[in-house]
């Protein structure tokens, strides 16, 4: 399940993010080696209601955890209602009904209650369902994982799993992912979609989550479609990076739902031919390993030796002009080609989002001056554009205060020759009256960038933002 801000921009599920940390899996037919594995838990859903020994329900719109549509916009009102156990299947249906506020109610179920009591979570195996999903415009089912505690922090630095999810609109496809990194908004993800041969998600089929101390490997029907070994936790800071494997060494429980609406599919809803949606759920099964290898370090990453030296400046910091020298105030139009290698600092007021401002800069610093927040933190904008290498971990470094408290958006990302990709997750410092000093991490996993571009985001708010001592060094994750 995506959360969030997250979702809000789902629809950039880059395929740079795709491919970061990706082994191979080929696609090839792999079995499942029962001499490997040992069933250690299991419900087969035989009886005629649910074994509340093992699961227990989640109700309403997700506004008891601070969450709004369960952090997704969703549309549905979880019921234990809508979730029964007939004819050898858990049987989860999704119904246009209003309940709580809401135009549709639907179910969901987990193996911990909201007292925090665990009543199953594993730490690694391979977890695996056989089930039968629903279509429909906006359908939304799922069987994923979530920490049984936030030891790392809270979403994502804890982590996630998504075992499957689907779209009802694709009936086609399922996808894996997993979400990791810092707090939200500084989470990843990556993942990967399966495409069936013949059938669809509307017949039965085998999904399965292998998870080891150093990999995570997907399946469907014993094929496996994506595998990574390269995650990482670390704390709102930036600074503090947990120990790999984390968060991936910590029990997680399991989750099985089905959404209406929501950002996950661009907010579509079914029409009214498509509801009553039934997923349907054979057995559910855990299997375990005798032992682990759990002396696993982080995986290095392929780097770009050749594109870093091209870059690289001699005193070390790929920011040419600390003291804001020359910053154009002119945006970007009349300089679209000499932006790449000048490495001068551009204030952009996009006025289609409501942005408005002007950059004042003295005694090395820059001070944005608000005239009109806009619609997006990215209406106003301070931006230099540097070149950053495959593999490398950078180091953001600044000093910032404000006329008042508020938070900026900071971020790496492509400009023109890369399609807009985004390098980095985006942190969001929070401002006071007296300066701060700000340092953020992160590893360039997508492809060597010549054009990538530093943004300061100050939209979304009227209060004025000075920064000085802007630095991006090359460091050791």
């Amino acid at each position: 399940m995506k959360k969030s801000d997250q979702l809000k921009t789902g629809i950039i599920f880059l395929a740079a993010v795709f491919t970061a940390g990706l082994i191979s899996c080929g696609g090839e037919k792999a079995p499942l080696q029962k001499g490997d594995w040992k069933l250690v838990w299991q419900d087969e859903f035989n009886g005629n209601k649910l074994d509340l020994t093992k699961w227990d329900y989640q109700t309403g719109t997700g506004s008891q955890y601070g969450l709004n549509g369960w952090g997704n916009d969703e549309l549905e009102y979880y019921s234990p209602d809508n979730v029964s156990v007939k004819k050898g299947n858990l049987v989860i249906e999704a119904r246009k009904e209003t309940k709580g506020g809401m135009a549709y109610t639907s179910g969901r179920i987990r193996t911990m209650k909201d007292d925090g009591t665990v009543l199953y979570a594993p730490t690694f195996g391979r977890v695996e369902a056989r089930m039968k999903l629903p279509k429909g415009d906006g359908i939304w089912p799922a069987f994923w994982m979530l920490p049984a505690t936030t030891k790392y922090g809270v979403w994502a630095s804890s982590g996630e799993i998504d075992i499957m999810e689907a779209k009802g609109r694709l009936p086609n496809r399922t996808y894996g992912t997993v979400h990791f990194g810092q707090p939200w908004p500084g989470n990843k993800y990556t993942g990967s979609m399966y495409k069936f041969p013949e059938s669809d998600m509307t017949e039965y089929h085998d999904y399965a989550l292998e998870w080891e101390p150093d990999s995570l490997k997907w399946f469907v029907d014993d094929t496996c479609f994506y595998e990574t070994n390269n995650w990482y936790s670390m704390d709102a800071s930036g600074e503090n990076i947990y120990d790999y494997p984390a968060p991936y060494d910590e029990p997680f429980y399991i989750l099985f739902n089905l959404a209406v609406g929501g950002t996950y599919d661009e907010y579509r809803k079914p029409s009214d031919k498509e509801v009553p949606a039934q997923m349907l759920v054979d057995w559910v099964r855990v299997y375990a390993k005798d032992s682990y290898n759990r002396n696993v370090t982080r995986p290095v990453p392929e780097r770009d030796n050749k594109a870093i030296e091209t870059y690289a400046n001699d005193n070390g910091n790929y920011i040419l002009d600390q003291a804001f020298k020359g910053i154009n105030k002119e945006g970007l139009k009349d300089a679209p080609a000499e932006r790449f290698t000048s490495h001068q600092w551009y204030c952009l007021a996009l006025t289609d989002f409501g942005g408005d401002a002007d950059a004042i800069v003295k005694n090395g610093e820059c001070r944005v001056a608000m005239k009109a927040a806009g619609k997006k933190n990215y209406s106003v904008q301070i931006v230099q554009n540097l070149g950053i290498a495959k593999g490398f971990t950078y180091v953001i470094e600044f000093d910032a205060k404000a006329d008042g408290d508020r938070e900026i958006a900071v971020k790496m990302s492509g400009d023109e020759d890369s399609a807009w990709a985004v390098h980095s997750s985006e942190y969001h410092p929070k401002l006071e009256a007296q300066y701060k000093h700000f340092k953020y991490k992160f590893t360039m996993e997508n492809s060597s960038d010549p054009t990538a571009r530093l943004e300061f985001n100050c939209g979304l708010s009227d209060k004025d933002v000075w920064l000085k001592n802007v630095s991006v060094t090359t460091a050791e994750f």
